[in-house]
């Protein structure tokens, strides 16, 4: 859909359509207005489409993630065309600080977290199988190649502070090691069952208890792991909200070195959208 027939529409449709709410929008808009004008600067022929169209070309590859072929034809522009107005707009969007918000891992270090509470999870998106390497993305919980994402949110704003990414085969809470993230000794930290072990690294920790055949769980060890689920939903609907955007739900299709940007730009907006 071209960006003349969206003036008159609402801001839930542009929300349903597109993934970002109007305001979301404009400010993308004046961000790579700014770094178009200093491309132009330098000389350069003037692109086919306007700068609304193409982010929100981007924004339905994201949300979609239709071929480039099948974009490439509602716009009236050739294949490669719509693949570089895309890696433009992406790239273009990373470099600005509203986008670069998931780097925070150092902000975990702040006086200012350490009576608040850090909740994190690990999701899987499938890829297609590799030339290379099969072994190492492939997950025996998903019985499927995946590349996972580990994202860290502050309980209370419910924003992402910080996100990861590993192979399919690596454990949740080796991939949480392999990420080298530190955290105060006053925060707590509240994870599932796929961290077993995070109790010997760090003193405030919120896990539930595991049952067995031979011990079964009391009802006060249930009502804990209850109450615990209760606070760790607020990760699940963020990874709910996330992958509405179908790029990083559906089976990825590209070359996986750039799924870690579309991911962070994703969250970036999702982080953007909290404030406004």
């Amino acid at each position: 859909m071209m960006f003349d027939k969206l003036k008159a529409i609402k801001n839930a449709e542009l929300l349903r359509l597109t993934g970002i709410n109007e305001i979301v929008f404009k400010k993308m808009i004046e961000i790579l207005k700014k770094e178009e004008l200093k491309k132009f600067k330098n000389g350069g022929t003037p692109n086919k489409l306007t700068l609304e169209n193409r982010l929100l070309m981007t924004l339905e590859y994201w949300r979609e993630y239709r071929t480039y072929f099948h974009i490439a034809k509602s716009y009236g522009i050739s294949e490669s065309n719509c693949y570089r107005n895309i890696k433009w707009i992406e790239n273009t969007l990373i470099k600005h600080p509203d986008f670069q918000q998931l780097n925070g891992a150092k902000s975990l270090l702040n006086n200012n977290f350490k009576d608040k509470t850090a909740i994190i999870d690990v999701t899987e998106s499938a890829i297609q199988r590799p030339k290379k390497g099969q072994k190492k993305y492939y997950s025996g919980k998903k019985k499927k190649h995946t590349i996972k994402t580990q994202i860290i949110i502050e309980q209370d704003s419910k924003k992402i502070i910080s996100s990861y990414f590993s192979c399919g085969k690596n454990h949740d809470f080796k991939i949480l090691k392999d990420s080298k993230v530190k955290f105060l000794s006053q925060t707590t930290i509240l994870v599932d069952l796929g961290y077993q072990g995070i109790q010997n690294i760090h003193p405030n920790v919120l896990i539930p208890k595991r049952k067995s055949k031979k011990i079964p769980l009391t009802r006060e060890e249930k009502k804990n792991n209850k109450q615990i689920s209760k606070m760790r939903v607020v990760i699940e609907n963020i990874f709910a909200i996330l992958k509405k955007f179908k790029i990083i739900s559906e089976k990825y299709r590209n070359r996986r070195k750039r799924f870690a940007l579309r991911f962070n730009l994703i969250a970036s907006i999702y982080n953007l959208q909290l404030l406004n």
